[in-house]
């Protein structure tokens, strides 16, 4: 089956399902077995990361873009490297504590990527050890990732101009949040020990800043406390002849303008 040219590009285009596929294929119109493992992997072993459930990162559909936006921005062999870290650190119960800086950064990437649907600026010392060329900003890599940022789904609210959820739903109480107990029994990870990389389970107010996400320079100094930059000095304009023959304390008489021609 095949659909009109369009006035694009002048040829018709071919639907899936037409004509044959690869032997490493499923149906028509399915991807092969390998991509659907590759991107359960990933969305299996987001879930210690995100705190949400396998189900909800998939409901987003962003999987696929937020894998190929980290393998770009972090490189294949690195993100590789870390992704195989972080697979053996979730196995033995650890957490990102137990990964180098550099793969702690590439972590906390991950996590901003799900939660605002944008890939931040990493670490200028993590950059600087990925080796990378591309230019270390924050971006957008699809409109679709603002809408789907976890971040709605977290105080249960929706982005502005997108998923409205309704006429009078702003009027009803959201849910209450869940405990820790509960949120560990639905992610499946009742049975797994819980590590922040203290030697015991502490409220999140009492964590220290060092295991916190971000700059620490951030959080540490508050703005208000930060110096202003003092303004460069000017070097002295050395003394003109005139300027020295002038004695002090006398006033240069004004020279009259004499108005240009044509002038009234």
């Amino acid at each position: 089956m095949t659909v009109p040219a369009s006035p694009a590009d002048g040829e018709q285009h071919e639907l899936p399902g037409d004509g044959p596929h690869d032997s490493s294929e499923g149906p028509a119109g399915h991807l092969p077995a390998q991509l659907t493992d590759e991107l359960t992997d990933f969305v299996t072993h987001c879930v210690p990361l995100t705190g949400f459930a396998a189900f909800d990162l998939h409901a987003t559909g962003t999987a696929r873009l937020y894998l190929d936006t980290a393998r770009r921005q972090v490189g294949e062999g690195r993100f590789a490297a870390f992704w195989a870290a972080w697979k053996r650190a979730v196995e033995e119960g650890h957490g990102p504590e137990v990964l180098t800086p550099t793969h702690r950064e590439v972590a906390r990437a991950l996590i901003y990527l799900w939660y605002t649907g944008a890939w931040p600026r990493l670490a200028p010392a993590a950059h600087a050890d990925l080796r990378r060329e591309s230019a270390n900003t924050e971006f957008v890599p699809a409109p679709s990732a603002y809408v789907e940022g976890l971040v709605w789904r977290t105080f249960h609210g929706h982005p502005a101009g997108a998923k409205p959820p309704g006429f009078g739903t702003w009027a009803v109480k959201p849910p209450e949040l869940p405990d820790t107990a509960r949120l560990r029994a639905d992610l499946g990870l009742a049975d797994v020990p819980y590590r922040t990389g203290l030697a015991a389970e502490v409220p999140p107010e009492d964590i220290p800043a060092h295991l916190l996400p971000g700059q620490r320079v951030s959080r540490d100094v508050p703005p208000s406390a930060v110096p202003t930059a003092a303004a460069p000095a000017t070097p002295e304009a050395p003394a003109t002849p005139e300027a020295a023959a002038t004695p002090e304390g006398t006033v240069t008489p004004e020279v009259p303008v004499t108005p240009e021609e044509g002038t009234s």
